[in-house]
């Protein structure tokens, strides 16, 4: 790879991470309810949703998902579903005291990781960077 399409895709990816999704909600407000050193639990099960999203690109299943509007309206409808019910869950949600030296230890660190896991791996936008952007980039 050139160094002129390195900054080029450099670039591409900065902008489209500037954007703030499902993921980085995710990981401020796991953040904010749980701490920093508890926050990290949710942020590997983000980047695990991302490998797995890697894995199906990888195995060329994102190819079929790009073709087939069924199965990606699927996956979408499953992650709006998902942050429908994570929004109504945190609004009925007992208001607490927040402190910034107490943060709450409620979630335990699986659960956390799980959270993020599903929040990445309902989310799409992974699969359609690495469908529309990558191979712009890559050089057979």
């Amino acid at each position: 790879m050139t160094w002129q399409m390195w900054l080029a895709f450099l670039g591409a990816a900065w902008v489209i991470s500037l954007s703030p999704g499902a993921g980085a909600v995710a990981s401020m407000s796991s953040g904010l309810a749980h701490g920093l050193r508890r926050g990290y639990w949710n942020i590997l099960g983000l980047q695990l949703g991302l490998l797995l999203q890697i894995a199906v690109v990888a195995a060329g299943v994102g190819a079929v998902l790009a073709r087939s509007a069924t199965a990606f309206t699927v996956i979408k409808w499953f992650g709006v579903a998902y942050l429908v019910y994570l929004g109504i869950r945190q609004w009925r949600a007992r208001p607490t005291e927040t402190e910034a030296e107490t943060p709450t230890r409620g979630a335990s660190a699986p659960a956390l990781v799980l959270r993020g896991f599903l929040v990445n791996a309902s989310n799409p936008k992974a699969v359609v960077f690495m469908l529309a952007v990558l191979p712009q980039f890559l050089e057979p």
